[in-house]
């Protein structure tokens, strides 16, 4: 019996307790002790609601859901907790009485909403959170709280807060404070996981934090907190060590020490800030990577091409404000620094240092005592850009400006610094100021001076430049132009350059050079260079030029003029594809558009000499007119050298066909020569006709035959057409006359006068004197072929025909003589004589038929189809086909 009732004892306890327990984890005991719990909390100023409230077998309750608010009215959420831990006093839970005597978080979640009030926007998630925290009277004491914020901050937490005694429902002014303060310090806290979220780390980064003061002034709270990092990552930038110590004091930041180390060096940083103020006070001294800190801090790309051999030293102090109080804020700060640094590099060119001086505003941004150094020289600057005052500089610049090519942007600027080549040779001292309202440089008249040594400008070398300097927009001005060229000293009173896209021309005033007179002008205007370059002028030669010059296809602006001169000097000019040298030199080029006129006066060959035209230099236009004069100007004919006067020759060229018109006395005659050539075939095709017109027989015995002068004089005529460099295309035909001439001094006939001579009695006078000799030719293959030489004087009568190869300079002919005169017929001789020709022009031998001769060549003399051709050209009467018979001839020896 006994032990049936330890039995059902122990079964009534045990089902008490089941009941208990089960009573315990029901909705109704969540309902009955969900006011008691909530209410208790709310006496230390805790006000929060969860969704279920349960018994933990181990002790203590357990809310679920649980979402805490900043005051009674429970409208705004400021945390939400998947579950908390509530130590409770159990003999007074029996009792019918709640009573927390703490709180404990295990590895539970918790939500803060950035904005209390719009909590869906943003929130920030603390995972992983375990928190023991005691509450005694009105005081929390935080032993520990240990969570991940976001996974990318380790946040320790610890620390004594007063909670707020028990008020009505009602929202009192200290909620809406602390409302605010929440929002405020949530904002930070999410731009500072937003910037550590951009890096990578080996270890998650750790913040401590001790926090002590009431919760009900949050002005009031204090908290010390201990940053750590190591090895962060930001794309290719690496900081080995970063550590921060700060203090909050009531809404007061005081970082008291910001500590960094990269690959490079340190930073050291201190700050002064108070929530919700717009400044915050700063100091920092770097050795540290700058554009790897600048990307990290700021996201900016302007520095990450730099490339630091040696640490860099900057110094700054101020105030950054955080938000711009008006937006034509310069820069959101009022600092002052001083930045030095080492070797250098960028964009390809490295500089062997930096250092500068510098200060900012909302008002502006001065640089000053700024010094870049170059292995090429040295760049001095002081800038500044002012809201009010504009814009400013004074630029000191002692090195090859073409090292700052890769970072000018504008195309104009880079066209300029490009037009100038310099070595290690050369010096650069430019001197330039600056005053406007912006740092548009179309609204920035800037100033100053310049010196430069051993340079060249567009390939043009000069050994020295000084002149005063003026940019405004697209206006350049180059004044008091002092320039030393190998080859001599030059000078210009203005060079005015306008580079609107529009309108791009430049204006010269008296530039002037006795140094080569191609070079200083091919500087501004290459063609008009390359035109004088053909005359090459000697040195000395003074030119100048004056007017404006269109330039990037500009020719409208076109209208300037180059004059050249030199009284004791010399130039060259080359006429027919001969090189001539011509002294006392002087004349002008004058360009208007896109023609080039021109005006050169000399003397050639101890006589005057004028040479003017026109040429078109359009692209892909070919035109031109020349008229050319000359005194004097000897030309080599058949081996000789002619003395032409009075010469006048005009080509007029259009499309590459050319009209020319010569004209000359010569030998005491005239000559002219009119004809056309087409350079748009190769080879280059021409026709033409030649006449000459009374040349003196004398003078041209005197050339071709001293000894055999005698009066009379020479007409003829040469109609043509040809190939330039091709003597068997030439093709024509002509008439020669002589009257009154000595036949001595004939070409190829003249070696034979002195053979019949034998047959003369000596007493007989002047049988060498032709009354009259003609003859029509044509000319084909290379032959000039005549079947009608007809010479006859008061002696005898010569008829010849035959053929002359002058491209090998053979002659073949055949010559009859008839006798004639009462003297004659004393002689024992035939009345006619028989001869054979052969030998050269200028060296021509006759002997009679009977001794053979003949041409010494097998080539082959036209065909008669081709003297047709010749003749038809030449515009001749038409050949007989067989030439007449020569009087029956006796034997030259005999009865």
């Amino acid at each position: 019996m006994l032990r049936f009732l330890r039995r059902l004892l122990l079964f009534l306890v045990a089902s008490f307790m089941l009941a208990g327990g089960v009573y315990l984890n029901t909705t109704a005991f969540h309902e009955r002790w969900h006011g008691f719990v909530t209410g208790e909390l709310a006496q230390h100023g805790v006000h929060l609601n969860f969704e279920r409230l349960t018994v933990n077998p181990f002790g203590g309750l357990v809310a679920r859901g649980v979402k805490v608010f900043n005051d009674a009215s429970k409208q705004h959420i400021v945390a939400s907790v998947d579950r908390l831990n509530l130590d409770v006093d159990f003999g007074s839970l029996i009792e019918g009485r709640v009573k927390i005597d703490g709180l404990e978080l295990l590895h539970a979640s918790m939500a803060l909403p950035v904005d209390p009030e719009r909590p869906e926007l943003t929130v920030i998630e603390l995972k992983d959170l375990s928190a023991r925290a005691l509450l005694e009277e009105r005081r929390l004491d935080i032993r520990h709280a240990e969570g991940l914020l976001s996974d990318g901050l380790r946040i320790l937490i610890s620390g004594v807060l007063e909670l707020p005694e028990s008020k009505s429902d009602q929202q009192g002014p200290s909620a809406q404070e602390r409302l605010i303060a929440i929002r405020e310090h949530r904002v930070q806290i999410q731009h500072g996981l937003d910037w550590l979220a951009r890096f990578r780390a080996p270890h998650v980064p750790t913040l401590n934090v001790k926090v002590s003061g009431a919760l009900d002034r949050p002005q009031e709270l204090k908290a010390e907190l201990l940053f750590q990092a190591d090895g962060l990552e930001f794309e290719d930038y690496v900081w080995k060590e970063l550590v921060a110590e700060a203090e909050y004091d009531g809404g007061f930041v005081d970082l008291k020490r910001l500590h960094l180390v990269d690959h490079l060096g340190t930073l050291e940083a201190t700050a002064t800030w108070r929530i919700g103020a717009d400044r915050l006070r700063f100091r920092l001294t770097s050795s540290a990577d700058l554009p790897g800190l600048a990307q990290a801090f700021f996201s900016s790309e302007q520095l990450r091409e730099v490339v630091f051999y040696e640490a860099p030293q900057l110094a700054l102090e101020g105030n950054i404000f955080l938000n711009k109080k008006q937006p034509e804020d310069f820069i959101p700060a009022e600092v002052t620094g001083r930045l030095d640094c080492g070797r250098f590099g960028s964009r390809g060119e490295v500089f062997n240092s930096l250092s500068l001086t510098l200060g900012a505003n909302a008002e502006g941004i001065f640089v000053r005592d700024a010094l870049l150094k170059h292995k090429t020289g040295t760049l001095a600057l002081d800038v500044m850009r002012h809201r009010s005052l504009g814009f400013r500089y004074n630029l000191e610049l002692r090195m090859d400006p073409t090292v700052f090519l890769p970072f000018v942007l504008l195309p104009k600027t880079r066209e300029i610094i490009q037009r100038f080549a310099f070595d290690e040779t050369s010096q650069i001292d430019v001197h330039l100021s600056c005053a406007g309202p912006s740092t548009n440089m179309r609204e920035c008249p800037s100033s100053g001076h310049g010196v430069l040594r051993h340079f060249s400008y567009k390939n043009v070398a000069f050994d020295s430049a000084e002149m005063d300097l003026a940019f405004l927009g697209d206006i350049q001005n180059y004044a008091n132009v002092r320039v030393q060229r190998p080859d001599g000293p030059a000078e210009a009173e203005l060079v005015f350059v306008n580079d609107d896209d529009n309108e791009k021309w430049l204006r010269l005033v008296n530039v002037h050079t006795v140094a080569d007179a191609a070079g200083i002008v091919r500087a501004f205007a290459p063609k008009v260079a390359d035109q004088i370059a053909h005359y090459r002028f000697s040195a000395g030669t003074d030119v100048t030029a004056n007017g404006t010059i269109g330039y990037k296809g500009n020719p409208q602006f076109n209208n300037y003029k180059v004059d050249f001169k030199n009284p004791t000097g010399g130039a060259h000019y080359v006429l027919w594809n001969e090189d001539y040298p011509i002294n006392a030199p002087n004349g002008d080029i004058h360009i208007i558009g896109s023609m080039l006129n021109f005006d050169f006066n000399g003397r050639l060959f101890g006589d005057t000499l004028n040479a003017k035209g026109a040429v078109n230099l359009t692209p892909g236009v070919r035109g031109y007119d020349v008229e050319v004069k000359a005194g004097r100007f000897p030309y080599a004919v058949f081996g000789r050298k002619l003395p032409f006067e009075e010469v006048r020759a005009e080509v007029h060229n259009r499309d590459g066909l050319s009209r020319i018109d010569i004209a000359a006395n010569v030998l005491g005659g005239d000559m002219t020569l009119k004809g056309n050539l087409n350079d748009n075939r190769e080879p280059n095709t021409y026709d033409g006709e030649l006449r000459m017109n009374a040349l003196s027989f004398q003078r041209f015995a005197q050339v071709y035959s001293p000894g055999n002068e005698s009066v009379g004089d020479i007409s003829g005529h040469f109609k043509f057409t040809g190939r330039m460099n091709d003597w068997k295309a030439l093709k024509g035909g002509g008439a020669l006359m002589i009257l009154n001439g000595n036949l001595l001094a004939l070409p190829v006939l003249g070696p034979l006068t002195p053979i019949i001579g034998a047959f003369l009695p000596s007493p007989i006078k002047g049988y060498n004197v032709a009354k009259k000799a003609d003859c029509t030719f044509e000319v084909s293959d290379g032959f000039i072929v005549t079947g009608n030489i007809e010479a006859e004087s008061s002696a005898f009568r010569i008829f010849s025909r035959g053929n002359v190869d002058f491209i090998r300079d053979d002659i073949d002919f055949n010559a009859e003589v008839r006798m004639r005169g009462l003297g004659i017929l004393l002689f024992p001789v035939t009345q006619l004589l028989a001869y054979k020709g052969s030998g050269t022009i200028g060296d021509t031998k006759w002997s009679p038929r009977i001794f053979g001769g003949g041409n010494k060549d097998e080539r082959k003399p036209p065909t008669e189809k081709e003297l047709q051709e010749a003749q038809r050209i030449g515009g001749s009467p038409a050949r007989p086909k067989v030439p007449p018979s020569p009087p029956k001839q006796r034997p030259l020896f005999g009865n």
